[in-house]
């Protein structure tokens, strides 16, 4: 996965629902000055961006794999990798109260972009929300529910074997259930399409620990191919068509949910620690927790801003489904980032459905969060992430 963090901007569908998110970007820039601050973040190694930086081999020979079963510490997120998607009750209340001391949503509206939600979202809720003059909480409680359903979904169509033989066992029931989901992942990075996706992106950003307030929101087209890996194009731009290269738009963008991460995480070279962290619920399923852990003398992870440039461990965790040794969610931060580099704090999270590419289903990332903290002025940039529309693989990428 790479990332860019180049300024932060001011700051749907073709339908109503669109309509009130470029409202909301509207409402936005009214508030909120562009600023021009040039940042540049490029992350190589696992976060590899066009192959432009690629990180060098550890410089040492490697030893023995250490046991996969072994302590690893808890991450500490600042943003809700382990908090539960939100109520009903506790979004209107929250919109209720900023409502009653004339306050912005803002921050209502990141979070439910940031925990999703555990109901079904309805005209009725939303109606309500229009009352309390929470629109972008609207916008962001019907993205949730697409997320909601998207991450739930089941095959609607033959899923794609992993491998050209399916009957030929990826694992043994009796290795340990670790390894069970290495062989899968290494079979399903292997395994992936050349497919077209819409990429959509809600922004937030804050100063310290002060609220989040919205940014912008972007639309993407993603080609990926195995020979070519991916290849993104700025479609709109607060519901609009706008000819801005990516690396134009400002702010934060990212690439590499696909495969780069689970690539390097089961890669023989990182050395990856797991530690088996029990059973927790995602959206009502029950799936095998695994925290993990890459030390920075393994890792191949290099972050680049301007001519600063660090190789950093990372840890997070993931989730698995028991029955199909799949995994359904994937968290990563960095860890011992220097103290005088640009970024204090990297973090992405990234949750995989059931998508259709041509005539099969494929599990596939449907929804991502990534955030970036600038360490000298302690902003922090979020990135609210749904893709969409995936088909088949063409010369030229269209998003309607």
């Amino acid at each position: 996965m790479s990332f860019q963090l180049i300024s932060t901007s001011s700051a749907c569908r073709a339908s109503a629902r669109q309509a009130r998110q470029t409202i909301a970007g509207q409402h936005f820039a009214a508030r909120h000055r562009r600023q021009r601050i040039t940042f540049r973040l490029i992350l190589a190694g696992i976060f590899t961006l066009g192959g432009l930086f690629q990180a060098s081999p550890p410089a040492r020979p490697l030893p023995d794999p250490p046991a996969q079963e072994i302590e690893v510490g808890a991450a500490s997120w600042r943003f809700s990798a382990t908090e539960p998607p939100l109520r009903a009750a506790e979004i209107e209340a929250r919109a209720r109260e900023a409502y009653q001391r004339n306050r912005e949503v803002d921050d209502v509206a990141a979070d439910v972009d940031r925990r999703g939600i555990s109901f079904e979202m309805t005209e009725a809720f939303g109606r309500k929300m229009r009352f309390l003059r929470a629109a972008q909480v609207e916008s962001a409680l019907w993205r949730a529910d697409e997320r909601r359903q998207a991450v739930t979904a089941q095959p609607q169509r033959p899923v794609a074997p992993l491998t050209d033989n399916p009957a030929a066992p990826l694992y043994r029931e009796e290795q340990p259930f670790i390894e069970q989901v290495r062989a899968v992942a290494r079979a399903y990075v292997a395994g992936l399409p050349d497919f077209t996706a819409r990429q959509r992106v809600q922004r937030y950003y804050r100063l310290g620990g002060n609220p989040w307030q919205l940014g912008d929101y972007l639309e993407i087209a993603i080609a990926y191919s195995a020979e070519k890996g991916e290849k993104l194009e700025l479609k709109l731009q607060n519901g609009v068509s706008t000819s801005l290269a990516l690396d134009e738009v400002g702010g934060l963008t990212s690439t590499g949910q696909f495969a780069g991460l689970l690539k390097s995480l089961f890669d023989d070279e990182s050395q990856t620690r797991f530690r088996d962290a029990g059973t927790t619920s995602f959206y009502g399923r029950a799936c095998r927790a695994f925290e993990y852990a890459v030390e920075t003398a393994y890792s191949r992870q290099t972050l680049q801003i301007g001519q600063a440039r660090a190789i950093a461990g990372y840890r997070g965790r993931l989730l698995v489904d028991p029955d199909t040794r799949r995994i359904v969610r994937l968290e990563s931060e960095c860890v011992d980032l220097p103290r005088d580099f640009p970024v204090s704090e990297a973090i992405s999270i990234v949750e995989f459905g059931w998508v259709t590419v041509g005539e099969s289903d494929y599990l596939m990332p449907v929804a991502a969060r990534v955030a970036l903290t600038d360490r000298k002025n302690r902003m922090t940039s979020l990135n609210c992430i749904a893709f969409q529309k995936y088909g088949k693989f063409e010369t030229t990428v269209v998003v309607e």
